[in-house]
């Protein structure tokens, strides 16, 4: 026996001698260290770049059919008077070579095929068909589509795109798989509704669009008082199909009947309806509608959620004063007290406090609503913005992607990804998802404008030009371009222009504004001393009341810092320098280049807020990065 081991002992020593000597285990462990900061560097450039996912198990392939390249190199290389590559080698190289191609194309040829698992809990309900007799129930099969949405949004376990999305897809001629791509989702539940007299007939199937296989399918010919319990078991059967987890809190929520009034719930889909068209005239026509649901079922909290939202767009989109934000709370409260379990009311009573400037609070709500529903895309975007008002940016920056995954194709949701990477001084992804909110909607206006500061910031005056000289020809009375267009001219210390941007800014917005105290700036610096020190004063006068205080994202402190230096109270000038930071302020690139705080920039005091800032902004930025990373 040991006469026999000990050759086969010897064999080893030998073999594992060789592997040493010719360095085997060091060339791995440096490939390997290799392949992880790659398959690092690719992720992170999928995630921030919206790559497809086939891209990374490309690279993931070839790295690994380049690991026998690697250890058959080593062996033979590794071992004295053998640096040749003889040909027997370069067939092994090129096998595997192909080898690796091969399954790259089979990996991009097969529907929904990864080389690592895909998230199979996805899913998007395309726009329900009306069969109806009747046209005009378009709304009622449009109102059941976005009710099964909502159904299944509550399920944590599933991914579920919002209505927004879908409903661009209404008589599309795309197929399922196109469709399925374009919104980032493994399964499509289609389906459609006919509505005779008391009788409802529901016809949904579930298909897996990476391979068109049915994975459900069900028809419910019913009274139509049963439309309510249909929308339940259609969400708990696909939540089945999809091996979701369902937690017993879920599927009470899901089972919940919001009203068991038909008459009731037909109106507040119409209303409903007329709310997602956004003009006000049409808004006061969703609020009529919401009141008559409510004097059917006074008791129908989803109605009152209806009405807390309405109000608060009075304030924010159609220019009614704010009285109505306090309306809005009270009716949203009610709409809570009625049903705690309804997100629709908190994200109500959210928008309201957002309204009023109660930053905290309306993140408070924005929370327990999202708890409600996961995949609530509007509220899940409303965390990121008022993440972003307390500066927050890597935060916001978390919340803001999730909404463009949940509402994919949205140029308002591309714009937020790109805020934050522009306030985070990631310019090159902040291009990215600018550039892609232009590709869908090239007329907006706030993506130009932050490409035209990172064309400053990067010393591009001419792109900056050119693109400042359009925005101004299309929006010639727009605030934020002739904010922007001023800042320009500052910069470029062309005093006389800038100032008269920002007097027709300020035409709009008053003096006591951003554009006015640059105003006065730029005035001095053109020799109007009392003009400018007027405008100054008035700044100072309004805003610097001891009894004010200033919500989180407020940018008045920021004013008077400005003001102050003006002044030439250094002191005062850097309290309120610190005073915004300490409320959200974090335009670093701004504040480092705002030829308005120079002398407050060589103030030691006013030298330590600036690093302060630079410090946080540096902090958010590398954990973003680290973030993307890991994604």
């Amino acid at each position: 026996m040991n006469s026999e081991s000990e050759p086969r002992s010897s064999f080893l020593r030998k073999f594992f001698g060789e592997i040493k000597a010719r360095k085997v285990r060091k060339k791995v462990a440096i490939y390997a260290s290799a392949v992880l900061t790659i398959l690092g560097v690719t992720n992170l450039f999928s995630g921030v770049y919206h790559l497809p996912p086939v891209l990374f198990d490309a690279v993931l392939v070839f790295l690994l059919c380049g690991l026998p390249c690697v250890i058959l190199s080593a062996w033979i290389h590794g071992a004295e008077g053998r640096q040749k590559i003889h040909w027997s080698e370069l067939a092994v190289y090129g096998s595997l070579l192909v080898l690796a191609i091969l399954i790259v194309v089979r990996i991009a040829r097969t529907p929904g095929a990864r080389f690592l698992p895909s998230d199979v809990k996805s899913i998007a309900v395309l726009p329900f068909v009306n069969l109806s007799d009747d046209k005009a129930d378009e709304y009622f099969s449009d109102g059941v589509t976005e009710d099964i949405i909502t159904q299944l949004s509550k399920i944590a376990d599933l991914k579920v795109i919002s209505r927004t999305s879908t409903m661009q897809y209404k008589n599309a001629k795309k197929s399922i798989r196109e469709i399925a791509q374009e919104l980032g989702v493994a399964n499509l539940l289609e389906g459609s509704i006919r509505r005779a007299g008391n009788r409802v007939r529901i016809v949904g199937q579930l298909i897996d669009a990476r391979n068109d296989k049915h994975l459900w399918a069900e028809t419910y010919d019913r009274d139509i008082n049963d439309v309510f319990a249909i929308q339940s078991e259609v969400a708990q059967s696909i939540a089945r199909s999809l091996q979701a987890t369902l937690s017993p809190d879920e599927l009470q929520r899901i089972e919940k009947h919001n009203t068991d009034s038909l008459d009731a719930y037909s109106y507040y889909l119409r209303g409903r309806e007329y709310y997602y068209h956004y003009s006000s005239q049409d808004n006061e026509r969703a609020i009529e509608l919401f009141r008559k649901a409510l004097e059917i079922d006074p008791r129908y909290a989803l109605a009152y959620a209806g009405i807390g939202d309405a109000y608060g767009l009075r304030v924010t989109r159609y220019g009614s004063g704010s009285e109505w934000a306090d309306s809005a709370i009270a009716v949203s409260k009610h709409s809570i007290a009625l049903d705690p379990s309804l997100a629709e009311g908190y994200k109500a009573l959210g928008l309201a406090f957002e309204t009023k400037g109660q930053t905290r609070e309306a993140l408070q709500q924005y929370y327990r609503a999202v708890e409600l529903n996961p995949n609530y895309a509007p509220v899940v975007a409303n965390i990121g913005s008022v993440n972003f008002t307390l500066g927050h940016y890597d935060e916001a920056l978390r919340w803001v992607k999730k909404a463009v995954m949940l509402q994919p194709g949205s140029a308002h949701y591309y714009t937020l990804v790109g805020l934050q990477y522009f306030s985070l001084g990631v310019d090159s992804a902040a291009e990215h998802w600018l550039s892609r909110a232009l590709s869908l909607q090239p007329e907006m206006v706030f993506p130009n404008i932050l490409l035209t500061y990172i064309e400053l910031y990067q010393g591009h005056p001419e792109k900056s030009s050119n693109r400042i000289r359009a925005l101004l020809s299309a929006h010639p009375g727009e605030n934020a371009v002739l904010d922007a267009a001023g800042d320009a001219e500052l910069l470029a210390g062309r005093y006389d222009r800038a100032s008269q941007y920002y007097t027709k800014a300020c035409e709009r917005s008053g003096v006591e504004s951003p554009s006015g105290i640059k105003l006065s700036f730029a005035l001095l610096k053109l020799g109007k001393t009392l003009e400018a020190a007027k405008i100054r004063d008035r700044v100072i006068t309004a805003f610097a009341s001891p009894e004010q205080q200033y919500p989180e994202g407020s940018l008045i402190p920021y004013v008077l810092a400005e003001a102050y230096a003006l002044n030439g109270n250094h002191e005062k000038a850097t309290h309120w320098l610190q005073n915004a930071i300490a409320l959200g302020y974090r335009d670093y690139r701004w504040t480092s280049v705002d030829p308005l705080l120079e002398s407050v920039r060589m103030d030691p005091a006013g030298r330590e807020a600036l690093a302060s800032l630079k410090e946080q902004i540096d902090t958010m930025r590398n954990r973003a990065i680290r973030e993307d990373a890991d994604q």
